[in-house]
């Protein structure tokens, strides 16, 4: 597919791009970052029914195992992300040199943020699972931990070479990836789960396969797309790496304690509805899968935002700039609309086609209310984090994301929840306010303008 060509910047006296012009471009960037998205989702239904088909321990150590992954690779990705905002700033100045250079320096750093939360799970992971599981962890949780691990420096090289074709708006290839790794992973699991009877550490081993598969896939698609026009690799791009390096920590470092702090807000979240109760715990995972989907969409939009206004001002066109998040701000505002539509709409259907039991329906019920503040709250934040993220001001991003999270939700939940004895409406008011807080929070960075300037010029 061939990537969007960037809308020009508009000239003095010349009339504004239409709104349905930018939507329409917007859109174009946006969707295969959802479908990748959701391919995700849907490998871990199946790989959840496989597993649990197989055998309980087999499920259990898989969901011992599978949170610390996931913590791992929030330690990986962003680093992939900030490859693609330095991408997308200078895809829009022009400047293919400095992007040459990135393609081979890039690469190192994200093998390096990879390489090393992997070896030291490997070593820690009896530990790391005992914690988990409170001492009583199932047989295989750290045998399948460690080889999970073992996915994290293929994870870089794919986060990397994602942010290479994601700043260059060629998002379609970030989607063929995820596509590739995800139908790839089912396949192989029936086959380590079921035909060799390995259970849990089957799962694992064909995760690690799939991703293999996607690293080797995606760095082939790079050198056969990219060199032609970036000269890469070359060793004269490793030499005073620096100010480059330099660059790609600044918008890294953030995003990465951004992440592990939101990681380690939803666990205690969690641990808040636990204590209420089994069924309001059931009930708690019913709306977390209505508002992870939310998630999705809303992300993939601000994805989408952070690569074209990272052209824009590459480009130096803060007008365009303010395009794009109007445009993006409008598609993820319908979208997440269409998201909630049916649990606002008909929670009595919509909920019971995950539960059929009425005490969790009905507690999932009672929290639907929510979203009518997630929905208008997420688009504020996330659209002007969009904003944030590509001009590099991802210590902003950071800054809301602490304050609301550990500072609002977390406390706010337990009160309500526990001293009001308000349940799972409660810690939705605390998840609520603050989604609302972030909101606020980041509207008041980005009205501060740090954005314009926090990235110094590309040095090649």
């Amino acid at each position: 597919m061939t990537p969007p060509e960037p809308l020009p910047p508009r000239a003095p006296g010349e009339p504004p791009v239409p709104l349905a012009a930018r939507m329409a471009h917007s859109w174009t960037v946006t969707w295969p970052l959802i479908i990748g998205s959701l391919s995700a989702t849907a490998l871990a239904l199946v790989d959840t029914a496989l597993l649990g088909r197989y055998g309980t321990d087999a499920l259990a150590s898989i969901a011992v195992a599978l949170p610390l992954f996931v913590l791992g690779s929030a330690l990986v990705i962003p680093w992939g992300t900030a490859i693609q905002v330095l991408v997308a700033r200078w895809s829009g100045a022009g400047d293919r040199a400095s992007i040459a250079r990135l393609l081979d320096l890039g690469l190192l750093i994200c093998l390096a943020a990879g390489t090393l939360p992997a070896l030291a799970i490997a070593v820690t992971a009896p530990v790391l699972v005992d914690l988990v599981a409170g001492g009583a962890a199932p047989p295989e949780s750290a045998t399948a931990l460690r080889i999970l691990a073992a996915c994290l420096p293929f994870t870089a090289i794919t986060a990397h070479y994602r942010g290479v074709f994601g700043g260059l708006t060629q998002t379609s290839v970030t989607m063929r990836v995820a596509v590739i790794v995800n139908l790839a992973n089912i396949p192989l699991d029936v086959l380590f789960v079921f035909g060799l009877d390995l259970g849990a550490v089957g799962s694992a081993i064909g995760t690690v396969l799939a991703t293999m598969l996607g690293a080797a896939y995606v760095a082939w698609l790079a050198r056969r797309r990219l060199a032609p026009d970036y000269s890469y690799p070359r060793r004269a791009h490793l030499r005073s790496p620096g100010p480059m390096a330099g660059q790609v920590w600044q918008i890294g470092w953030p995003d990465v304690t951004f992440a592990v702090l939101v990681y380690g807000a939803d666990a205690l979240l969690a641990a808040v509805v636990a204590t209420i109760g089994t069924t309001e715990l059931a009930g708690y995972r019913l709306m977390v899968t209505t508002v992870s989907l939310l998630w999705v969409v809303v992300f993939a939009c601000s994805s989408g935002i952070a690569i074209l206004a990272g052209q824009r001002l590459g480009a130096g066109d803060l007008a365009g700039v303010r395009g794009v998040a109007q445009a993006g701000a409008l598609l993820m505002t319908l979208l997440g609309l269409l998201v909630v539509a049916a649990p606002l709409a008909v929670p009595g259907l919509y909920f019971p086609l995950f539960s059929d039991d009425p005490a969790v329906v009905a507690d999932a019920q009672g929290a639907v209310w929510v979203l009518l503040v997630l929905v208008p709250a997420m688009v504020v934040s996330m659209t002007l984090a969009g904003v944030l993220r590509a001009g590099g001001d991802t210590k902003g991003i950071l800054y809301a994301g602490a304050l609301s999270q550990l500072l609002l939700a977390v406390p706010v939940a337990w009160f309500a929840a526990t001293r009001l004895e308000w349940g799972l409406s409660g810690v939705y008011a605390g998840f609520a306010t603050g989604v609302a807080a972030r909101a606020v929070c980041t509207v008041v960075r980005f009205r501060q303008g740090r954005w314009r300037t926090a990235l110094a010029p590309a040095r090649t």
